[in-house]
């Protein structure tokens, strides 16, 4: 059996996308709450759109219906309080990268705020 394919780390242009899933619970009255941009095991998790589709990035969900995917401009990121876009390729997944965010509660609010600005929905919520 082969081992698990290894993806080199790129470095992410400014000028590139990417997507991020926004789970339902995450919407209030239908609109997209700045709560959604929270670190998972250190980080924000997101797909660069060099290597996945917003369909993929969806579909990777456990559960696809109840999600919607926002797009990030990298360079809209990185222009926020020393935010990075960081390409963390995994064997299942080329397009993983991650944005680490600030540990100290009030950051984190700022930093949500700016990132809710720059954010995009290009797949809203299914109709429930």
């Amino acid at each position: 059996m082969a081992d698990a394919l290894e993806f080199l780390v790129e470095e992410i242009p400014d000028a590139d996308s990417v997507f991020m899933r926004a789970h339902k619970v995450h919407f209030r009255d239908g609109a997209l709450t700045p709560g959604v941009f929270k670190a998972q095991d250190g980080s924000m998790s997101v797909d660069w759109d060099k290597y996945s589709t917003q369909e993929e990035t969806k579909q990777r969900a456990k559960r696809p219906d109840e999600n919607a995917v926002i797009s990030l401009i990298v360079g809209a990121v990185r222009k926020i309080d020393d935010l990075d876009v960081k390409h963390t390729p995994e064997a299942n997944n080329r397009a993983h990268s991650e944005v680490d965010l600030p540990n100290s509660r009030e950051e984190l609010n700022k930093v949500r705020l700016l990132l809710y600005r720059v954010a995009q929905i290009v797949i809203p919520l299914s109709p429930a």
